[in-house]
């Protein structure tokens, strides 16, 4: 009999309290390539909204997972091509994403988005990337009617889908809310990668008082009722790293650190848990992770070496990876579960370990998946705790 939906998820709780569960538990994360996997597109998503359903069941049918780190698309083409956004379209392929960034604060306003940051947002910035609310009162209107249409379909069909997944396949998506640091709100949306590196060097202060002063819309974008005195402790708030490893750990700890630390003491406080995706190098920023909480936080860990990392930050937060993501593309099966043994008996004693690969799954190409079908039931079978 398949393991129960609570049951996966107390494994999970589990672990992260570093605490040893029944089995090591698994973690899918399947971005686009659950639309390659179903040999489906992203047009045809747009044409039919319930298709994205369908699409990203479709891996859960023959991979064993305990839990998937989100569901369904969440860097939506359509919703930016509505409002005249070019920063996310459709590949070549037809089924992966792309990025591009959009950046248009100059250097120069620094002093209008520290004195008013929604003003900022709202009345300006919002303008220079979607095109289509630059016009006439009344076609603004039809473009934020539209917009606000694919928002409630979007909504609909990732709240159908969670439930999906929880009632035909017993996966919990682990991804609830969202912790979105300030700094990268102003790296993402505002400045991009050249800017900030330029604000960084020449800059420092306004940008320091930048991230400051943006600290209350990326409290509100977690969306806790400050009122509040708890939060669910699953699903977990999610982080998604993306200007941390360009930055040296002086730079983190003077301009990331402090406000991002104030916005997840707020999670914790209230009972919550975090995951954070590390993207990039993290072996420099160990002092950070081991100054949270203990057993709050659960690490995937991308491009540090998952060994070394569990010597490191493994005995205060929760480690998840490990699985290279390029043997499971070129390496033949036996390779796969001999290196996946490895990790389960380096990384499972004591728990704190949660088993996937090293990156989220983007193209149809990224992995061989009868490989990644037979680490997952080696893992699932192999890995119980006596």
């Amino acid at each position: 009999m398949s393991d129960s939906y609570q049951e996966r998820i107390d494994r999970i709780l589990t672990t992260v309290n570093h605490k040893e569960p029944d089995k090591v538990p698994i973690l899918s994360m399947f971005g686009t390539y659950a639309i390659g996997y179903a040999n489906g597109t992203l047009a045809e998503i747009e044409k039919d909204p319930r298709k994205e359903i369908e699409y990203f069941c479709a891996p859960h049918k023959d991979i064993y997972s305990d839990a998937t780190l989100t569901s369904g698309i969440i860097a939506d083409p359509l919703t930016a091509r509505t409002v005249g956004s070019e920063s996310y379209f459709a590949s070549e392929d037809g089924q992966t994403i792309q990025n591009k960034e959009n950046a248009p604060m100059l250097d120069s306003e620094y002093a209008k988005l520290i004195a008013d940051p929604m003003d900022f947002i709202f009345n300006e910035m919002l303008q220079r990337k979607a095109k289509k609310l630059v016009g006439t009162t009344e076609e603004k209107h039809e473009v934020l009617k539209a917009m606000i249409n694919r928002v409630i379909t979007k909504g609909a069909i990732a709240t159908e889908l969670k439930e999906i997944l929880k009632n035909e396949y017993n996966v919990p998506v682990l991804a609830g809310g969202y912790a979105y640091a300030a700094m990268d709100i102003v790296f993402d949306y505002m400045r991009g990668f050249k800017g900030i590196s330029l604000d960084l060097r020449r800059r420092k202060d306004e940008l320091e008082a930048a991230i400051n002063a943006l600290y209350d819309f990326s409290n509100k974008f977690m969306g806790i009722d400050p009122t509040s005195t708890s939060v669910p402790e699953f699903p977990f708030y999610a982080t998604m790293m993306h200007v941390p490893t360009f930055l040296s750990p002086k730079q983190f700890d003077r301009f990331f650190a402090p406000t991002y630390e104030k916005l997840i003491k707020q999670i914790y406080e209230r009972g919550g848990k975090l995951i954070i995706f590390l993207e990039g190098e993290w072996n420099n920023k160990s002092e950070f992770l081991n100054s949270l909480p203990k057993d709050f936080a659960i690490g995937i860990v991308e491009g540090d070496d998952i060994f070394e990392m569990k010597k490191k930050v493994g005995d205060n937060i929760t480690l998840a990876g490990g699985m290279p993501v390029n043997l499971l593309q070129f390496g033949k099966k036996q390779e796969c579960i001999d290196y996946a043994k490895k990790v389960v008996d380096e990384c499972a004693p004591g728990g704190g370990y949660i088993f996937t690969s090293n990156r989220e799954l983007i193209s149809k190409g990224d992995v061989n998946k009868e490989n990644l079908i037979a680490v997952n039931n080696f893992v699932h079978n192999y890995g119980v705790y006596k």
